[in-house]
């Protein structure tokens, strides 16, 4: 395990706020872009970056809404596609015309499509425990329920202890974190007020995020991917279940052997904090091209 990395902490600006990140590193040619999952925030890396190679550069954001960052405007819902935009916005400012894209389920999603909508920006995608957003069967209730769902969502500014807010990190969520893992995440989950705290988290997020695409279009869209793509999928995740889905969904113009390598790990569906160790090693050997397809 290599020795703790030091970040410095960022703040690009956008047209709503800014969206922080922290940055390690220093390679001019070497860029990984690291984006996380729904509620959680740019900290759920901080155990992985000990086992990552020191020669890149990486760049881990808080997406909009999450962690330090500006949220979306208030009084719409969120979209999708926004925060696929605001990765665009977020390697403008960085001034990188191409990197390697690491995301975590949601993070995962815009990556794979933000390369589709934008081809060639990203060389290669790490997507851990997640690819295609979930399919909407009915998209008309699906845009009901999102406009339904932004008029009645309570802003509230109830605080906590940090006790509290360190068993919800672990416990009240899909999938279990570790203790390790859920402090992690609790820096960047909340801001101190007096001697308690308040979550940062947009409430809006509530709803998932996802297009409001049907499988057919899901395939239409994805007969454009053409990115090499590490999928790590947890053992012991709902993924798993889903992963024939997935594989289902894609075009049948889509290589599967040319473009995706395929990785079964031990864990849940936050395997890569509660246990990046187990993980890091596949992304080590991506990085450097020495992975075969194990489909």
């Amino acid at each position: 395990m290599n020795r703790k990395r030091m970040s410095t902490e960022v703040k690009f600006p956008v047209p709503w706020g800014y969206i922080a990140g922290k940055i390690y590193g220093f390679s001019e040619k070497k860029r990984i872009l690291m984006v996380h999952g729904i509620s959680d925030n740019a900290g759920v890396f901080d155990r992985l970056m000990e086992y990552l190679p020191e020669e890149y550069q990486y760049v881990n954001i808080d997406l909009p809404g999450h962690g330090f960052s500006s949220p979306m405007s208030a009084g719409l819902p969120l979209h999708f596609f926004d925060y696929v935009y605001s990765i665009l916005l977020v390697l403008t400012a960085l001034k990188w015309q191409t990197c390697t894209y690491i995301g975590h389920s949601l993070g995962a999603h815009i990556g794979t499509y933000f390369s589709i909508l934008y081809p060639g920006r990203l060389e290669k995608i790490v997507a851990i425990d997640g690819l295609l957003p979930f399919f909407i069967s009915d998209t008309i209730n699906f845009i009901r329920e999102l406009y339904s769902h932004n008029i009645n969502v309570k802003h509230s500014e109830r605080l906590y202890t940090k006790e509290q807010i360190i068993y919800s990190l672990q416990f009240r969520r899909y999938e279990t974190l570790n203790k390790e893992a859920a402090e992690a995440l609790f820096k960047r989950a909340v801001t101190k007020v007096g001697d308690l705290y308040k979550y940062n988290r947009d409430k809006r997020l509530g709803l998932i995020l996802k297009p409001y695409f049907t499988i057919d279009q899901h395939r239409d869209f994805f007969s454009k991917y053409s990115t090499k793509t590490l999928l790590i999928v947890a053992d012991n995740s709902n993924r798993v279940f889903m992963l024939s889905k997935i594989i289902e969904a894609l075009p049948s113009v889509i290589n599967i052997n040319d473009l995706f390598t395929i990785i079964f790990v031990t864990g849940n569906h936050d395997v890569h904090n509660n246990y990046p160790e187990r993980i890091a090693p596949h992304i080590c050997k991506f990085l450097h091209d020495n992975l075969q397809s194990k489909l």
